[in-house]
């Protein structure tokens, strides 16, 4: 769902900027010239290779890898396992020709979560459940290269932090992840249409630092109380993604 909602979010933009072309009556805005730039970006991950390594406290390490090919997908295969393709609202201000300021946000929120079991003959038992929260904020500089009427190259870079988090169920850990890392993107932009445009090009995220925390059982075996445990961990990731955008 999230991934449509943005979408209809900015083809809404898009129309108003639309219906703004044809009131002005002037030539084709070039994508570059001073103003402001609305992206929905990484709403499609057509191809993706992820990395994470965990490391404990013992110094024992364990990496884990797998390439993925995607299409308007609403959502990671599990909020913890993968977040740089989650769709991103990104807006950049254009101070100068061709130089560009920005950034992307992003965010997702489970308001309810429960699980309601019925045993034949009995009543109905509904339990609360983990509730689920990733968002992410990505700063960023980049410069457009025009290369004619239609195409641009939009090259930026920048720095991104994640969170994940899952709400904590009758004293239960609450697991979490934080990651900083580096966020560079070789963007191709086709505007075919005045004050419009699609992309799409590589992306690379390279991890800085990482922390996850979850749940680790103390005592004998798997009995025990559980406690927080805390790790680092650091996820790489290079790929290649499609968007839109308005430009205006």
């Amino acid at each position: 769902m999230i991934r449509t909602t943005v979408f209809a979010t900015v083809v809404s933009v898009l129309a108003l900027a639309s219906s703004a072309r044809a009131e002005e009556g002037q030539g084709p805005a070039r994508f570059g010239s001073r103003g402001f730039i609305v992206s929905a970006e990484r709403l499609i991950p057509l191809t993706s290779y992820e990395s994470v390594k965990t490391t404990q406290s013992d110094g024992s390490s364990e990496t884990k890898s797998d390439v993925s090919l995607g299409l308007l997908s609403n959502a990671p295969y599990t909020a913890f396992g993968t977040f740089y393709n989650l769709p991103r609202i990104a807006f950049d201000w254009i101070p100068l020709r061709n130089l560009t300021l920005g950034g992307a946000v992003w965010a997702y929120v489970q308001l309810t979560a429960t699980d309601s079991q019925t045993p034949a003959g009995g009543s109905s038992k509904s339990t609360d459940q983990p509730k689920v929260t990733y968002w992410g904020i990505a700063p960023r500089v980049g410069y457009v290269v025009q290369l004619g009427d239609v195409l641009s190259l939009w090259p930026r870079a920048g720095i991104e932090y994640h969170n994940v988090s899952a709400s904590s169920v009758n004293g239960s850990v609450s697991p979490s992840v934080d990651q900083f890392a580096i966020d560079a993107e070789v963007m191709l932009v086709i505007s075919p249409w005045n004050h419009f445009g699609f992309t799409v090009g590589p992306t690379i995220d390279i991890p800085v630092s990482g922390k996850s925390t979850s749940a680790s059982a103390t005592g004998t075996g798997t009995t025990g109380a559980a406690t927080a445990a805390s790790f680092d961990s650091v996820m790489f990731q290079v790929g290649v993604s499609a968007g839109m955008l308005g430009h205006f």
